[in-house]
């Protein structure tokens, strides 16, 4: 059963068509790299499937109570809150699980221990130990530390933190909340070599469904099974990116020989039907021209698109000076840092 599916999405700006045709499905467990050029309609699509922006055409169907979690490319999170306060907060739905437990422990001493009230109250507490209920201080620690942080930023209020650190703290309660789906868009942003490793085990360790849109032709190749193309249509291959890039390589060689062949036939049909449609054959020629007039109606095949790339050759300068840069009196710091460095 699939989590999300879209059928027939176009999306427009006035007379500015963005994309068309969007069918597509998000199964549980997924794991879709999602690329195409620049302004192709990526992050469009995305804030569709969550809810932001709505479609010029077609529809979206989610799986009932499906839970979301989207990181946009540029986000920052602003909050007078420390860190570890905030990201606390993602963790609300583990409060909650816990609240009703005590309720059904206090209802169990009172002597209501029915048969349903056990079974209920086995269940949550199943689902609360395994999404990590005795262990979530450890789970917020072991993803701070994932995604770059020291322990000594847990108490810094976030307003104080650089603008990245504030974005992977987007990142860190977006994990931490545990959505059905996760929707990523440029999750390396920001991220050093160390924390890219760890979000991508993170990921293939994850049991939820993951798409991500992304340049980063290495993290693909470790997170994604499958690659949705925006062209601005969409073209879906099996496997990581280095797969997709021989798949469409194999594809497009195979679509220039259809197209090839098709023009010939059409060329041939059009060269019969000069010869004859004045002659002896007039009928022939005819029904022919009916039928080609059919095929360049309905099914004429538009030249195969192949995506550009650019060459460069650059040539290394001369060398620079030996002093490139000179500094005097720089002071770096944070406004609670007893010292600066």
């Amino acid at each position: 059963m699939s989590l999300l599916t879209t059928v027939n999405l176009a999306k427009a700006y006035g007379p500015d068509d963005i994309f068309s045709g969007i069918s597509v499905s998000i199964p549980r467990r997924a794991r879709i790299g999602m690329v195409g050029s620049n302004g192709v309609g990526k992050t469009t699509l995305l804030r569709i499937l969550i809810g932001e922006e709505s479609s010029s055409e077609g529809s979206v169907q989610k799986a009932k109570q499906l839970k979301i979690g989207y990181l946009p490319q540029e986000s920052v999170l602003d909050s007078p809150q420390t860190l570890w306060e905030e990201c606390r907060t993602a963790l609300s739905y583990l409060e909650k699980m816990q609240q009703k437990l005590k309720k059904m422990e206090t209802a169990m001493a009172d002597g209501a221990a029915d048969e349903d009230l056990l079974e209920r109250y086995s269940n949550l507490q199943d689902t609360f130990e395994r999404k990590g209920g005795y262990t979530y201080e450890n789970m917020i620690e072991r993803t701070l530390t994932g995604l770059g942080f020291d322990k000594s930023d847990y108490q810094k209020p976030l307003n104080i933190l650089s603008g990245g650190q504030r974005t992977r703290a987007v990142l860190v309660k977006l994990l931490l909340s545990d959505p059905d789906l996760l929707l990523l868009d440029e999750p390396t942003n920001h991220l050093d070599i160390q924390a890219m490793e760890w979000l991508e085990g993170y990921l293939r360790a994850w049991r939820g469904a993951v798409v991500s849109v992304s340049h980063d032709r290495y993290f693909l190749d470790q997170t994604v099974n499958k690659i949705w193309e925006m062209t601005p249509a969409m073209e879906i291959y099996q496997g990581n990116y280095s797969a997709y890039l021989t798949q469409r390589e194999a594809r497009y060689e195979r679509q220039i020989k259809e197209f090839k062949k098709q023009q010939t036939f059409i060329e041939k049909e059009e060269d019969y039907i000069r010869r004859n449609i004045a002659g002896q054959n007039t009928r022939q020629a005819q029904g022919r021209r009916t039928r080609l007039e059919r095929l360049l109606k309905e099914a004429k095949l538009a030249p195969p698109r192949n995506s550009k790339r650019i060459h460069l050759q650059i040539q290394a300068g001369e060398r620079s000076g030996d002093l490139v840069v000179r500094t005097y009196g720089v002071q770096v710091g944070y406004m609670d840092d007893e010292k600066k460095c």
